[in-house]
């Protein structure tokens, strides 16, 4: 699964989850039943005009979850 992030003409920000085959409207809860199951996201998409800056903190927050998530399970593991 990975979040897609777009910005709209407005410079609004939307975020849908995407799972391969079907999109929908981001929320935590769904976001989290994917971690749990599948322990990781892909890297994030991003359509519109986003910064730099703005795509590298996209990036670092999806690296962030899955090192937590992973480091969750190790420690579940030990």
């Amino acid at each position: 699964m990975k979040l897609i992030f777009s910005k709209n003409e407005q410079l609004e920000i939307s975020v849908e989850l995407h799972d391969g085959e079907n999109s929908k409207e981001f929320n935590y809860v769904d976001m989290v039943k994917h971690l749990i199951h599948i322990k990781r996201l892909d890297s994030a998409e991003v359509i519109g005009e986003f910064s730099e800056a703005e795509k590298a903190s996209i990036d670092s927050m999806v690296t962030h979850i899955n090192s937590e998530v992973a480091g969750f399970y190790i420690e579940d593991a030990e």
